[in-house]
Parts: structure tokens; C-alpha cells; sequence
């Protein structure tokens, strides 16, 4: 059933995760506002979960109830960081602020798979059916030849998880480097969607917000995420 369709039908409230992953200097925090900012444009009620409110530079407060720690950057838009366990931060955005979509920045270690089950998990907190929007995954163009030779692991594991990778920064990036980016990623992850975006310059913002506004990724499968990690680590899966 889909997220429209629960609402329609009067059952448990829609609430999407949209999850927006990639390494420090890849445009993450920029992208997460501005594409928050769109959204709440379109009228929605946004709130974002980062792993440490205080890199968000807003000047208003939200006020801090029942453990989050927050910050308001929009009427309809808040920043928050996680209380306890990811389901619980997700039960208790939605018993209070109730977004009707929650965009997170996983950590540089976080698995997307495990973060989808994470967020299911807030439905038998909360009477709230979780949906997901694509998983997105971003990649410095600028930065490509560090992040294989430094972090090669981390990159491959949000890169095969996701189902966009978000090649940025591309108005800083040579054409050499925006074409090697897209090589890693097709050597990784052969299915995934890319675009291109800049943070700088706009590109690619609205086409972000459409994907995470009217598309969705399947929910938590543990037969797809042992497939997964036995692309990754290799033998038959537990």
C-alpha cells in the first residue's frame, strides 16, 4: 500500500525517510538545507536529522522537549539530533513536530539498509507508517581520486547502496574527474541512478526535491541486505 494511499484509507500517518549520505566536504549539510528549504515551499513539513546539530548554521532555536535537541531553520522545517535510538528520535518527531518527511544524514559508517529497518522500527512506537524516499548518495567530483585512495571501503558501501548517486560539486569538477566519478560508480553500483549537482550553483536542487517528494525505495528486506553485503564481503551469506 502506498504512502498516499494510508492516508487516503485513514490508516497509521505517512511519514517518508529520505536518506542523504556521503563523506565530510561532499556537500551533504549544503544540499540537506537547501533541499529542505524547496520542500517546505511545497508545503511540506520538513525536519532533518544530522549527527551534530550545531553544523547546521541557523540563527533561531527551536524549543527543546523531550530530549531532542533542535533548532528551528523554517517555519515548517526543523534540524535535529538523535535522542536515544534512531527509532525512538523517529517515534517522537512524529508525536510532536509530525513531518511528513524526515530527511537524514547518516553517519560516514552508517549502512542504508540498516537504517531503513531502524526507522520501520518507530512504528511500534508511534502509530505512523514509515515509506522511503531513494536512498542518495553523494560523491565529490573534485575529491574523487582521495576519497578511492583514502576511504575506498566507506565509498563503495554507500555507493552500493544507494539508488542515486549525486555526483557534486561538478561546477568546481573538471570533465576528467566528473567521468572518473562516474566510472566508480558504475563499477560499484550498475543499477543506480546518477545525476549531477551543485551546490554553488543550484543544479540539480529541484530535481532532488522531486525525487524525495514523489519517489520511494522499497522498505527493509533482510534477504536483499545479506545479498548486499555478500557482494561486498564476498561468500554465500549467513
Amino acid at each position: 500500500m502506498t504512502f498516499l494511499r494510508r492516508l487516503l484509507d485513514g490508516g497509521a500517518e505517512g511519514m517518508k525517510i529520505a536518506q542523504i549520505a556521503g563523506f565530510l566536504g561532499s556537500g551533504k549539510t549544503t544540499l540537506l538545507i537547501d533541499v529542505s528549504r524547496e520542500l517546505v515551499q511545497r508545503g511540506h513539513r520538513i525536519a532533518i536529522i544530522v549527527n551534530d546539530v550545531g553544523e547546521i548554521n541557523v540563527d533561531a532555536k527551536f524549543i527543546e522537549t523531550y530530549g531532542l535537541k533542535a533548532r528551528e531553520i523554517s517555519g515548517g522545517c526543523i534540524c535535529c539530533q538523535i535522542a536515544g535510538s534512531f527509532a525512538n528520535t523517529i517515534a517522537v518527531l512524529h508525536n510532536t513536530f509530525k513531518p511528513d518527511i524526515v530527511i537524514v544524514e547518516p553517519s560516514g559508517v552508517a549502512i542504508p539498509w540498516g537504517l531503513k529497518r531502524a526507522a520501520e522500527y518507530s512504528e511500534a512506537e508511534s502509530d505512523v507508517h514509515i515509506e522511503h524516499a531513494p536512498v542518495i548518495t553523494l560523491v565529490d567530483a573534485t575529491r574523487i581520486d582521495l576519497l578511492i585512495s583514502a576511504v575506498k571501503r566507506l565509498v563503495e558501501t554507500q555507493i552500493r547502496e544507494a539508488d542515486i548517486v549525486l555526483i557534486n560539486k561538478v561546477d568546481a569538477a573538471n570533465e576528467e574527474q566528473i567521468e572518473k566519478s562516474r566510472k566508480l560508480i558504475r563499477g560499484i553500483n550498475e543499477h543506480a541512478e546518477i545525476m549531477l549537482a551543485s551546490g554553488r550553483t543550484g543544479k540539480g536542487l529541484k530535481e532532488v526535491a522531486d525525487v524525495i517528494e514523489t519517489r520511494v525505495s522499497p522498505r527493509y528486506d533482510e534477504a536483499v541486505e545479506k545479498e548486499l553485503l555478500r557482494k561486498q564481503y564476498g561468500g554465500a551469506g549467513a
